[in-house]
């Protein structure tokens, strides 16, 4: 008790350097531990799985094109032996789909599964309980059921799924407080009779002892799956990919919505080095001004082992008042983050509840952050000798090159991260205002073909030409508004393709090409420019026949230099039979970026067909005419479903969120590198308000003996500016090789020249600076009468 009353008492009475010192480890520990909880999430994505380490999905890769699926599917029974898989769930992904409450149609993400998920995955029941054994049961998430029903009793209730089938609401669960790689608003029971226009996926646990590489090995081989049908010739392989490293595999599904997210680990690494640097900043001030507090009280360490203090003793004083000031730091720092809460969650997308990590975080915390910065400080003066000690050391030599290296380091991290801040800023500069090659202004991308997304609902002639009349409707309504210039159905907008083929070209040359089927006015709606050839009409016989575009890119691929009389031929064609029919190329079109811009130009090839299909409007419209467009299409969605409820987005809209992992590292770089800016500076002027005030004796002697100013500053600012050269030299070469690692896999990328180098320095230099010059101003104008007195 007596050491913290001690430790306190010193604490309290060097209030300017406890200040300094506290508030620099307050607002790293902030930033760090911020990160840390985001790391956290990131690494205990699905820890609600029964055991995610034990749990498998299916990953088929057919010819270069990889998917999620299932074996069953494939009724390869080779694969796993029966005997081998202890449960098997089946779950079917219906993103953008809808349901029909109280007369108001919900967007909605669904999962068609039975009651073997929940032997896999461990949900709280609000309410409830937790079965699809029935038919006609639902079960719905805490947050969604709110927002059907509000606080009113959901059980019980009915809802109308988009397939026309009328579901109960059975049970209420909560959605788990980990992040999961499978996002889903209710669950549906996947009976036989539902036959989804979707793909399923399968998910294995296995009996103990599986040899999970010896099954690989068998799915590994190339195959055919299609036995019955010869003009199939693709082949396919299967892997069995853990649960946990589905979130991080990037294996994207060409469907465009809510159900999957996907994790980044170049990002994540990105963010642990940027929260190791951030409290490298942090420790090292906090060592370094705690040194201050030791070179204080060197005499009166001196005189306390004269008098016995052992080593056990004078590391405990050392420990406990590292650990005040530690927890003060900790309690200071999650009260950052409670005011900082809302823009923070804002920032990263999703909220941070308070688990059992963020206990565990903060007495790691409490207890290393003391006994790391205790170790230095006590071996440093424990080796000096007592004699020593009294007479002190606070200006030797070793001292201050102890002080003056910490510094340094310090500053060296500093500008490592404020260079790394201004590169991605300009490499995101660089990305949004490169000319993508695409129109995207004035695109509405709208939902307004809400039909059944299970086959098994059309049941008889009626059923489907209702369905065809209400898409023919929609097709001639939006055809008909003034506002529109042009418009196309499809899966999806614009947007990168994730399925492409070889292709045979120019003397038998091979060629891996992305693949998009698109109508002619896909090209007209996007702005995409013919350099070459033109576009066939499709109109009487040439609607029947398959015509080919490619991009620049494309063509160079497939060896020609020209598209007058240039073929081409899928090379699952060729393997079907010796005389595959040639398609001719009949157009070309500029090269243009259709995804991150950082992963430059794909060859592309288009196969070109009359119309094509799906439920997603891409619109172009007329400029200022947004509104009238939207109270169009809720007058043509009352007039085809009686409800005026559709999703939109704007395309522009759409192409910027390809960068927001982008913008998201550039702000939070440029946040970080400003918070250590912070913390040196605040390192810098607890260090140089003691060098400083160690030499007003110095300082009057030269003015008493005629020292100009300029002399002055010049003695005072010459140790600092070098450890900032020094420091800025140090880390030019630092950052160039991090940039260049981050950068390796980018074919588009910002120049990294002397401007961003010189910008760094120019920043960094100007407010350090300014920290020292006000301390080296006031040492001045002090008077050598006054000096002389105190002493």
């Amino acid at each position: 008790m007596k050491t913290f009353q001690y430790a306190m008492r010193f604490l309290l009475r060097a209030r300017s350097y406890t200040l300094i010192n506290l508030l620099g480890l307050a607002f790293s520990l902030a930033c760090c531990i911020v990160l840390l909880r985001y790391i956290h999430r990131e690494y205990t994505v699905d820890v609600h799985c029964v055991d995610r380490n034990e749990v498998y999905a299916v990953r088929v890769d057919m010819e270069g094109n990889s998917y999620w699926g299932a074996y069953s599917v494939y009724q390869d029974s080779i694969l796993i032996a029966p005997e081998l898989i202890d449960v098997t769930c089946r779950f079917t992904p219906l993103d953008n789909d809808y349901l029909i409450s109280d007369g108001h149609r919900y967007p909605c993400a669904a999962l068609a599964t039975d009651s073997t998920f929940f032997r896999l995955f461990s949900f709280r029941t609000v309410q409830g309980e937790q079965d699809l054994n029935d038919p006609s049961s639902v079960i719905l998430t805490e947050g969604y059921a709110y927002r059907l029903f509000g606080k009113e009793n959901p059980i019980g209730k009915t809802i109308r799924y988009s397939n026309g089938k009328d579901f109960v609401v059975k049970g209420v669960i909560a959605k788990p407080e980990n992040k999961a790689w499978l996002n889903f608003d209710l669950l549906l029971p996947d009976t036989p009779s539902n036959q989804w226009e979707r793909m399923p996926l399968e998910l294995y646990r296995f009996v103990a002892g599986a040899d999970m590489d010896q099954i690989n090995r068998i799915g590994s081989y190339p195959r055919r799956v299609n036995p019955h049908w010869p003009d199939d010739t693709r082949m396919y392989t299967f892997s069995l990919v853990p649960l946990k490293e589905c979130y991080w595999s990037g294996l994207k599904t060409t469907e465009e919505g809510h159900i999957y997210v996907w994790g980044d680990r170049a990002q994540l690494r990105i963010f642990i080095s940027l929260c190791v640097l951030l409290l490298l900043t942090g420790i090292l001030n906090f060592i370094n001004l705690y040194l201050i507090f030791m070179l204080k009280r060197t005499h009166e360490y001196g005189i306390r082992r004269v008098f016995g203090a052992g080593k056990f003793r004078m590391f405990s004083h050392i420990f406990v008042e590292n650990l005040l000031l530690s927890a003060f730091a900790v309690l200071l720092a999650w009260g950052l983050i409670e005011l900082t809460r809302i823009p923070v969650e804002h920032f990263f997308g999703f909220s941070f509840p308070y688990t059992a990590f963020d206990w565990q975080l903060s007495l790691a915390l409490l207890f290393l952050l003391p006994l790391v910065a205790s170790l230095y400080p006590y071996f440093r003066f424990t080796r000096i000798q007592p004699s020593v000690s009294i007479r002190s050391v606070s200006t030797g030599n070793r001292s201050v090159r102890a002080r003056m290296f910490l510094l340094f380091l310090q500053y060296t991290v500093t500008f490592l991260l404020v260079v790394i801040a201004i590169y991605f800023n300009r490499q995101l500069d660089l990305m949004l205002h490169t000319d993508p090659g695409y129109r995207t202004e004035n695109i509405l991308v709208a939902s307004l073909v809400h039909e059944s997304k299970d086959y098994s609902s059309y049941r008889d002639k009626e059923s489907i030409e209702a369905r065809r009349n209400r898409v023919r409707q929609i097709d001639a309504m939006v055809g008909e508004c003034p506002d529109i210039d042009c418009w196309m159905v499809d899966y999806s907008c614009l947007a990168p393709s994730d399925y492409g083929t070889n292709f045979i070209g120019k003397d038998g040359r091979k060629a891996f090409l992305h693949i998009w089927y698109a109508s002619p006015v896909f090209f007209r709606l996007y702005d995409l420019h013919i350099v070459e050839g033109s576009l066939p009409s499709l109109t009487g016989d040439e609607g029947n026949e398959d015509y080919y575009v490619v991009n620049r890119a494309g063509l160079k691929a497939l060896g020609y230099d020209s598209c007058q009389g240039a073929y081409v031929i899928a090379e699952s064609d060729q393997q079907r039979g010796s005389n595959p029919k040639l398609h001719p190329i009949v157009a070309v079109i500029d090269d243009y970026y259709d995804g991150h811009i950082s992963t430059g130009v794909r060859p592309m090839i288009f196969q070109v067909m009359k119309r094509s299909s799906g439920d997603i409007y891409s619109i172009s419209f007329r400029p200022g005419r947004l509104p009238a467009v939207l109270d169009y299409l809720k007058k043509v969605e009352r007039e085809a479903y009686g409800m005026e409820e559709f999703e939109y987005i704007l395309f522009s809209d759409k192409v910027k969120q390809m960068y927001a992992a982008d913008r998201q590292l550039a702000v939070l770089y440029s946040a970080f590198a400003f918070m250590a800016i912070v913390v040196s500076c605040l390192g810098l002027f607890g260090i140089s308000l003691f060098d400083i005030r160690q030499r007003y004796r110095e300082i009057a002697i030269r003015k008493v003996h005629g020292a100009r100013l300029s002399d002055l500053y010049r003695l005072l600012l010459r140790k600092y500016l070098l450890i900032l050269g020094g420091a800025f030299l140090i880390s030019i070469p630092l950052s160039g090789y991090v940039i260049h690692l981050y950068t390796l896999d980018m074919v588009v990328k910002a120049s990294l020249n002397a401007g961003i180098f010189l910008l760094a320095l120019l920043v960094v230099g100007l407010i350090s600076i300014g920290t020292l010059l006000w301390q080296v101003r006031k040492a001045t104008r002090i008077s050598p009468a006054n000096v002389m007195r105190s002493e």
